[in-house]
């Protein structure tokens, strides 16, 4: 089995490429075990930005790792530019942990949290050599399987997927996968593997071979209320889309909304224990290294007791810089007190899920979101010193006529929020109602997305002089396509295939999805392929009928029925009286009065200080605050930047360097405002692709360091990339009243070393140009050149003009970019300006404020 290792195969390549970090791994936490019996790559079909936040991805690699003799790996779809790079090259999709063919694992399992990753899941296998069609697998390539909310309908996969987890992972399908490594040790090979599979309860798996599909029933997490929290992550060096901690205080959501998807898929509601949330907020600060945190579930007002908890939280956490978000909150539910304890932290704005505007609406959809109680909350923000309020709503709802339509009552509803709370801005999000399996709306048809669209440049063209209101939109183009999958047939499967052939990509993204690639695609399927986006009779067999959720078809009926009446449904709760058929009486779901007593003992303790102080790296954690006026304190480190690490941009190096320095217990400033950033500065940056050993950051500290700066440079760098490692530091004094010389202020030049390899290139050429620019331009007078083989020496003054820099002189001598030769080029040596003029080290130029 030959490893990819695409530093060596794309060094030239790499630095055209927009964030060649993304394909690089060697992260920070990441877990590789190269010598496992049994290999799993798990694929979030998406860019590496978008996988990496993903929470599920994050619990499948803690779980999957953590079992004996069992490895998981990570893999993510690629943007365009790789892929060609991938298929001129021809080299297979990989690993990140190991550089191992997707196609030499022994399962390829994709987790799937929205429809329009499909044609991703085909780009993925396809670059791995994986056939598109289960029926053209051998015993040669893994088993292909995928979970998640998002195929639930598992049928348009039939002839792609050889088996769909119906439910959540954590308990049974950790099982089920040390099961099936205990199979391969005793020799067991694919066909059997898929056999253990088709005994599975919670797996779907097509029909195959004249058998019909195998049915499945959702599987339920048992230990979410009390189980212990194990972080095991790789830290990201592309920055993810949602770049905070992510902490689940309540899987599944009591409210029963009737169009909501996910309410139905995470039944029944499950309180998490407030001790392990406060377990897990603690690790995703010290060990994740985040300074925001996501209070995160279906509707986090829900949670029992919410108001004590984050206030809670804030008491302990408030000191270091950390803030709380909830991203979810249900109008109705919403505590006013918590706009005081989120006050406190990062203001990132209040967001409001109406859905519809007029009550009789919102009874349809069981919900409730009143202008009044919205009104008073904006109202308390307002005073709170919060300016931006999050809208949604959807279009296209099965709603009664109310002699109103959706634009106007939409209109109207923000309109009246204008008046109550004039300093703050309302930001609306105005999507199409895509109708789900396993809903009570999974019956009814889709709006046309030509109306949608008519119906969303309504709302927006209504505001469109009121610079206090912006409104943006789900492309309902996008959205028709969504719901082509979610609820379509085999048929839908072989318009998937179609389309991705045709060149589909990125469908979930407006500026990449190909919309004339899908047109001809849908154009060539026929209304077959998308008959069902009318809705369906009651009675009918649906193509999801062979999954079930736990909540029964009967359930869903009556919920329809109360739909059509405007008629309300209880919370889901403990003392539930609309049994749905989610629950049983061996599920631990958490009661509420036990979490409000929990919480009120955890408060006490706080309140008597005999809660723990947070440690990091086996010391106290420092408070986050700017320095206090009078004498400062810097930490600077030198460090080396070498493999992969050469091809990280000069901000994601900025990240990883502050994130571990930070986790490593120094206590590092923040500057003031809406977004705190570290005070870090490092030295002179360098091309894509140009390694280093002598790299220089500097960091303000909020008082000096309780330790040895090379016990913080040694705790660093366990918490650092593979192929970046701060080799020495010190603690430098800044005395009041005095300048202190940043190090861009002061920088000379470096010395580099350029080694030609084998390309056969002149080295006499690169020196010959470079001795021609000393003697024709007085700023390089102090440059100098040596050649010993085929590595050429260079000391290059900075100049600050781009045709006097490394690039532009090979190029003079070469007469093509130095991005194009497979050549190795490192900065052996920065150096500084000093005091009296003259030329000396960083460390030299430095030493006379060490401490």
């Amino acid at each position: 089995m030959s490893r990819v290792d695409p530093c060596t195969l794309f060094k030239t390549e790499l630095p055209k490429i927009a964030k060649p970090a993304r394909y690089l791994g060697g992260e920070s936490g990441s877990i590789a075990k190269p010598d496992a019996p049994f290999r799993m790559v798990l694929c979030f079909p998406d860019l590496y930005e978008i996988g990496m936040a993903n929470n599920a991805m994050r619990i499948l690699y803690a779980g999957l790792n953590g079992l004996d003799g069992v490895a998981c790996e990570r893999v993510f779809a690629v943007a365009a530019d790789y892929e060609r790079l991938l298929r001129e090259s021809r080299t297979p999709l990989y690993g990140l942990e190991t550089g191992t063919p997707v196609s030499s694992f022994d399962i390829l399992g994709f987790t799937v949290g929205y429809e329009l990753a499909a044609t991703n899941i085909l780009s993925v296998l396809d670059l791995s050599g994986v056939p598109l069609r289960s029926a053209d697998r051998t015993d040669e390539h893994p088993i292909v399987i995928a979970g998640g909310p998002a195929i639930t309908n598992p049928t348009p996969y039939s002839a792609i997927l050889d088996a769909v987890w119906i439910g959540e992972a954590e308990g049974a399908f950790f099982s089920l996968v040390a099961e099936l490594a205990e199979l391969k040790r005793n020799g067991a090979g694919r066909g059997e593997l898929l056999a253990r599979l088709r005994d599975e309860r919670s797996f779907w798996m097509p029909a195959a071979f004249g058998t019909p599909p195998k049915k499945a029933v959702r599987a339920i997490y048992d230990g979410f209320t009390e189980a212990p929290y194990r972080y095991a992550f790789p830290m990201p060096v592309v920055k993810p889309v949602q770049d905070h901690g992510v902490v689940e205080i309540m899987r599944g959501c009591p409210n029963g909304c009737r169009f909501c998807h996910a309410g139905y898929f995470y039944r029944p509601r499950r309180l998490r224990s407030p001790e392990r949330i406060l377990e897990e907020v603690e690790a995703q600060v010290l060990e994740a290294g985040h300074r925001e945190i996501s209070l995160s579930s279906l509707s986090s007002g829900d949670y029992p007791g919410i108001a004590p908890l984050v206030a809670l939280l804030n008491k302990r956490w408030s000191g270091y810089g950390v803030s709380f978000q909830l991203p979810s909150l249900k109008v109705e539910s919403f505590p006013l007190e918590l706009i005081e304890d989120l006050s406190g932290t990062r203001k990132s704005g209040l967001t409001f899920a109406v859905e519809t505007p007029l009550e009789q609406w919102q009874m349809t959809l069981n919900k409730r979101a009143g202008i009044e109680k919205i009104s008073r909350i904006l109202a308390e923000a307002e005073k709170r010193g919060y300016r931006v309020a999050k809208f949604y709503f959807m279009v296209g709802l099965p709603l009664p006529d109310a002699g109103v339509s959706e634009v106007e009552a939409i209109v109207s509803f923000i309109g009246e929020l204008l008046a109550v709370a004039p300093t703050i801005k309302l930001n609306l999000t105005v999507a199409t109602f895509v109708p789900k399996p396993h809903t009570p709306f999974q019956w009814s048809p889709q709006l046309g997305y030509v109306e949608a669209a008519s119906r969303i440049y309504a709302v927006k063209d209504a505001f469109k002089s009121n610079a206090r209101v912006k409104v943006t939109y789900h492309t309902p183009f996008l959205s028709w396509l969504e719901g082509i999958v979610s609820r379509g047939d085999e048929r839908v499967g072989e318009l998937l295939i179609d389309a991705y052939r045709r060149g589909a990509r990125f469908d979930a993204w407006d500026d990449l999805c190909d919309k004339d690639t899908w047109k001809a695609a849908l154009e060539a399927a026929g209304e077959s392929a998308t008959r069902h986006m009318s809705g369906f009779d009651e009675a009918a067999e649906l193509p999801w009928s062979d999954v079930s959720l736990r909540v029964s078809q009967k359930f869903l009926l009556d919920e329809l029925k109360r739909s059509r009446d405007s008629s309300l449904t209880a919370a889901c709760a403990d003392a539930c009286s609309d049994r749905c058929g989610s629950c049983d009486s061996s599920l631990s779901v958490g009661g509420d009065d036990e979490i409000l007593e929990r919480i009120a003992a955890l408060s006490k303790a706080a309140d008597l200080g005999s809660l723990d102080a947070p440690v990091a790296a086996g010391r106290p954690l420092a408070t986050r605050r700017v320095p206090a006026q009078g004498d400062r304190y810097r930490l600077f480190f030198r460090y080396a930047k070498e493999g992969r690490a050469a091809f990280f941009a000069h901000h994601e190096l900025q990240a990883m360097l502050s994130s571990a320095i930070d986790r490593a217990g120094a206590p590092i400033a923040y500057s003031e405002g809406f977004n705190p950033m570290p005070r870090l500065e490092i030295s002179e940056p360098m091309s894509l692709g140009f390694e280093s050993s002598d790299e220089y950051g500097s960091v303000i500290l909020t008082g000096r360091l309780p330790v040895d700066p090379s016990d913080v440079a040694s705790a660093a760098n366990r918490l650092l990339h593979g192929d970046l490692r701060i080799l020495e530091a010190y603690t430098l004094l800044c005395q009041d009243g005095k300048k202190f010389p940043s190090l861009s202020s002061v920088h000379w030049g470096s010395r580099y070393s350029v080694d030609l390899l084998s390309t056969g290139l002149d080295p006499r050429l690169l020196a010959s140009a470079v001795r021609k620019r000393i003697q024709s331009d007085t700023r390089l007078a102090d440059a100098t050149v040596g050649v010993d083989g085929d590595v050429v020496t260079l000391l290059l003054p900075f100049t600050g003009k781009r045709e006097l820099g490394l690039p532009a002189l090979f190029e003079d001598a070469y007469g093509f970019s130095i991005r194009e030769a497979r050549i190795s080029v490192r900065r052996s040596a920065q150096y500084a300006k000093s005091a009296d003029g003259g030329v000396e080290t960083y460390t030299d130029r430095y030493s006379q404020y060490r401490c």
